[in-house]
């Protein structure tokens, strides 16, 4: 009901009287819907997608014109009429369109930043997500979406997560605190960053935050930095409705005492209060001070980031997780000998999880007295230390199963756990199985914490991943996926799922969402998607300190910090140079050219060596990148500076990388010419098609 005039809709097909109305509308509105033929608007309304307003007497006063592409919902066209503009007709329509494709992902649109219809739009309950260049010269369209809170692959992942971390939502202050990169009024809300919390915090963060992004920031540029970052947090989905019988309480909260909030950080704390996150971190004192009525109210508790901090260090029980610690360990990996089996339940037994020491002898005995399908591998500190036990079942063709995976409680159980798992998914995919399962009944904490993070499935009978040995286009992997689904069971619908994913072209131009799919298809290549690529060049004696087993195995005394090739993740240091497109923001993938060494006398260099995910690029001074990465590498500051030749001024940079790929052949420069068909020496960084991409990447591992 608007202005007492009962409002109707209705999905209309190509015989319906009020096509005709549609199309007059359409044209008539033409220079900013942009021109659509008659013949278009009969197809969608032959296909059903055209759906209409209607009031008694006057007939059609608006429509709104979609389409469907794979599991997501495009509106077109959406048109009032000009006399029945401002009366609630369009949100009537909108929520109409809601309804009837609940079935899919969500509803998406472009729509010219110049039209001014942000603040329509958000209160839709749509979020903006990005913008491109409109066909107008110097116009900007922003693209807008509606989810519709289905269960993905990724959101499953951090709803499993929630079972070992504290999640918690922040507001746009504590957010920018963080993006930026000043220090003053900011170190408490950086102090969240701390390496010693990420096992035990998620930072999260609402719509609401890229509607502020959107509404207040100028800059197209700055926009586009602070969506970039706000993508890297995990985002809460909430149903609109809900969000809206929230707000007008709280609202009346602040207004009763005199409070003036930002309507952002109002609709945050709505989105957040409508979620199951149970705790808000802000630095605004207007909030904090009505922290009480709140609580009493909605049961939300709100928080200062120093009070939350002091309390997650009281409940602290293990040491803090730092990769740097991981200095000067000798790590070793044997196979488990049958009289070890007693040593190692003094430090494997899950007591915590209720497992009984006769119970681990006889798993651990059984598992060492059929090694034509068990390999049991300890890993040692020293000479006679275990830090971890690892067990691999291969009684399956198309699956790697682990049924024991334990680490000892030490300072490094988090960086082997997540070394050992992506070593299960390596070996499995060496092996051509399609999946690793890890199906251990007396898991530790720190060990779910690193499967969730590797967004393993939970199933029936434990955790599950995909892990193929493959570089398709995303067509080829849709068809494997969807094949692999029907053919190994319900356990394995998540394929399905990513199958989907991949048969959209929006996807294929989703850098992130590409990103997202190849981690979990580790270590499959979409070779079709358009992810940034690069060859980078990079010193022997570093290639065999970061990532490089092989090289270091070349030496004496190995990598000087060994258990360095335990982490997954590493940071290079590299002047600033080109290629343009090697710049701050972007992800994707880097093909390491190990150079010539004469005085070192390595074998195999002067070639292509290895592969590895981008997950971050950053330019700064010397001192601040060295202090921002010291965790992650064996570069002392010394070092990082040399990268800038001694000018502390100069801006360098830092690829932050992953779960780097050995290649099985190293593909010499010889070959690399050829490929790129230049006379390149390689010297400096180079951007690479992603045909270019496929063919080094398919030599290096598949031959």
């Amino acid at each position: 009901m608007t202005e007492e005039i009962q409002v109707t809709v209705e999905v209309i097909d190509d015989k319906s009287p009020h096509l005709q109305s549609v199309i007059a509308l359409g044209d008539a509105n033409k220079a900013t819907l942009g021109f659509f033929p008659e013949g278009a608007f009969r197809k969608r309304a032959k296909l059903r997608q055209i759906i209409v307003a209607l009031v008694p007497q006057t007939g059609c006063i608006g429509y709104l014109l979609y389409r469907r592409s794979y599991d997501r919902i495009t509106i077109i066209h959406l048109c009032i009429a000009p006399s029945h503009r401002g009366k609630g007709v369009t949100r009537i329509i909108v929520d109409y369109l809601n309804q009837i494709t609940q079935e899919y992902s969500g509803i998406g649109l472009h729509c010219r930043r110049d039209y001014k219809l942000d603040n329509m739009w958000s209160k839709l309950g749509f979020v903006p997500k990005y913008e491109k260049p409109a066909k107008t010269p110097g116009k900007w369209l922003t693209f807008w979406w509606f989810d519709h809170g289905h269960p993905t692959l990724f959101s499953i992942a951090a709803s499993q997560q929630r079972e070992s971390k504290l999640f918690v939502v922040i507001d746009s202050q504590v957010f920018l605190d963080v993006y930026t990169d000043e220090e003053i009024d900011s170190k408490d809300s950086k102090a969240l960053l701390a390496d010693w919390l990420q096992p035990y915090l998620e930072l999260c963060i609402t719509h609401e935050i890229f509607n502020k992004i959107n509404n207040t920031i100028s800059n197209i540029k700055e926009r586009n930095r602070q969506r970039k970052f706000a993508e890297s947090f995990t985002c809460l989905t909430i149903q609109n409705y809900n969000v809206d019988q929230v707000y007008p309480s709280l609202v009346k909260i602040f207004n009763e005492a005199q409070k003036d909030v930002d309507k952002y950080d109002v609709r945050n704390l709505a989105v957040t209060i409508a979620s199951d996150v149970h705790i808000f971190v802000t630095r605004n004192n207007k909030i904090l001070e009505l922290v009480d009525e709140i609580y009493e109210k909605f049961r939300l508790s709100i928080l200062h980031p120093i009070d939350l901090i002091l309390q997650l260090d009281e409940l602290r029980r293990k040491p803090e997780y730092q990769p740097s610690r991981l200095a000067g360990t000798d790590l070793r990996q044997t196979v488990v000998q049958g009289d070890q089996a007693g040593m190692l339940n003094d430090y494997f037994q899950a007591n915590i999880q209720g497992e009984t020491k006769a119970e681990f002898q006889q798993r651990l005995r059984r598992f060492l007295t059929e090694p034509n399908k068990f390999e049991c591998l300890v890993v040692f500190e020293g000479e006679n230390k275990p830090l971890a036990l690892v067990v691999y079942d291969r009684h399956k063709r198309h699956e790697l199963e682990i049924p024991m995976l334990r680490v000892g409680d030490n300072h490094l159980a988090s960086t082997i756990a997540h070394h050992l798992i992506f070593q299960a998914a390596s070996i499995s995919a060496r092996e051509r199985r399609q999946f690793t399962r890890i199906n251990d009944t007396y898991l530790q904490e720190v060990v779910t914490t690193a499967i969730q993070k590797d967004i393993f499935v939970k199933v029936k009978d434990g955790w599950l991943k995909a892990n193929l040995a493959v570089a398709e286009t995303a067509s080829q992997l849709s068809q494997r996926l969807t094949h692999l689904a029907t053919n190994l069971g319900e356990e394995y619908e998540v394929c399905c799922q990513i199958a989907k994913n991949l048969t959209t072209d929006e996807i294929i131009l989703d850098i992130k969402g590409m990103l997202d799919i190849e981690r979990f298809l580790f270590p499959g290549k979409i070779i079709d998607a358009n992810i940034p690529s690069f060859i980078v060049p990079i010193k022997p004696f570093w290639a065999h300190q970061l990532f490089d087993a092989k090289l270091a195995n070349q030496t004496l005394i190995g990598a000087t910090k060994t258990e360095l090739a335990l982490n997954r993740e590493a940071v290079y240091y590299k002047a600033k140079s080109p290629p343009k497109e090697l710049k701050p923001g972007v992800s994707g993938r880097v093909l390491w050219y190990v150079s010539d060494d004469k005085d070192h006398g390595y074998n195999g260099v002067s070639a292509v060596r290895a592969c590895s995910r981008i997950d971050e690029v950053v330019m700064a001074k010397p001192k601040e990148l060295y202090r921002q990465f010291r965790n992650l590498g064996i570069y002392e500051e010394r070092n990082v500076l040399d990268v800038a030749r001694n000018n502390p001024d100069k801006d360098i940079m830092a690829i932050r990388f992953s779960d780097t790929e050995l290649f099985n052949q190293p593909i010499p420069l010889k070959k690399i010419k050829e490929i790129l068909d230049k006379n390149v020496s390689l010297q400096s960084s180079w951007y690479i098609s992603k045909e270019n991409f496929a063919k080094i990447y398919t030599l290096g591992i598949y031959t």
